[in-house]
């Protein structure tokens, strides 16, 4: 009887091991169940906000391709896509540089304008037909003053 007991016993203890054994497996398995829950959770937060940033370019491109049908895409300057990085939108930054670019043009047009109206005019083969020196009119007859008044008066505007 004694070997029965021996039996017995062995089976009661295996029998705990096994009880203790199975809570752990359990603990162990939901354990890891939660930690590939919780990385389920990350990744769809995760591609949320990959959508939402997709979801904002579309709208700024679509914005900029509504305010600006002439321009591609392909020719916004680095400037542009560096102030977008910054967080403008497409449309503000593109805005601002279109105004930049038209101030300066107006601004070199403006001085151009004027460096034209004080210029002697053409240097060369035929000048001396559209301009006149002050020293110029002043060795000229009556006759030929009259006969080049208006060029003598446009001349006299580039005087200083």
């Amino acid at each position: 009887m004694e070997t029965e007991e021996i039996a017995l016993e062995e089976d009661a203890v295996s029998e705990e091991q096994a009880q203790m054994e199975a809570p752990i497996g359990e603990t162990a398995a939901e354990s890891e169940l939660e930690t590939l829950r919780e990385e389920v959770r990350r990744l769809t937060e995760e591609l949320e906000a990959k959508a939402a940033i997709a979801d904002k370019i579309a709208a700024q491109i679509g914005e900029f391709t509504e305010l600006f049908p002439d321009v591609a895409m392909d020719s916004v300057p680095d400037s542009v896509w560096e102030s977008v990085k910054s967080g403008s939108s497409l449309a503000a930054a593109y805005a601002l540089y279109a105004r930049k670019l038209y101030v300066n043009e107006q601004r070199t047009g403006g001085i151009n304008k004027r460096n034209a109206y004080n210029s002697a005019g053409a240097v060369g083969r035929g000048a001396a037909a559209e301009y006149f020196s002050p020293d110029e009119v002043r060795a000229m007859s009556q006759k030929e003053v009259r006969a080049n008044y208006s060029k003598i008066i446009e001349s006299m505007k580039k005087w200083n």
